[in-house]
């Protein structure tokens, strides 16, 4: 059942996009909102008691759960660092073709996958500052989901392997 609400959850944010188009190629939307609406909600002062959500914000205005995202890719990446190289090691092998040549050596495999887990997490903060906020949490979250899916592709072969 996990892994159906998974496969759900990761198809349904694969299949939308996380970048906005170009101005020249943006939908005009169906929702107009009038300038007095705008102008109202601007200088309304928010409620004392506001929900969890708006309070619990990180330094600079994140939720706590991108940071999280971002420990737990660099976790992940470790972990499929650490045990595809001893997998390699007691004499198994690299299923995916775009990394076999690159297992053979661990420093090289090492600086890849620390670079591949910089480039996410600087392109989730990218999307982050220019106010594409669902784009960097669903990046992470699809992200985690499919490092989360190798890691444990992973931890079955080495425990066959033993």
């Amino acid at each position: 059942m996990r892994r159906s609400i998974a496969a759900t959850i990761l198809g349904a944010m694969l299949s939308t996009p996380a970048f906005a188009a170009d101005a020249s190629e943006a939908e005009t939307s169906g929702l107009t909102i009038s300038p007095a609406t705008i102008a109202a909600a601007a200088t309304t002062a928010p409620a004392a008691n506001t929900d969890l959500a708006t309070r619990s914000t990180f330094k600079y205005g994140r939720p706590p759960m991108l940071p999280a995202l971002y420990v737990t890719s660099a976790a992940l990446q470790g972990y499929d660092t650490f045990s595809t190289l001893n997998a390699v090691r007691n004499g198994g092998r690299e299923a995916n073709p775009f990394m076999k040549g690159i297992v053979n050596n661990p420093a090289a495999f090492v600086a890849m996958k620390a670079g591949v887990t910089t480039a996410s997490i600087m392109a989730a903060e990218q999307l982050w500052k220019t106010h594409h906020r669902m784009g960097a949490v669903g990046m992470m979250i699809a992200s985690n989901v499919m490092m989360g899916m190798v890691a444990a592709h992973n931890s079955r072969v080495l425990s066959q392997l033993k």
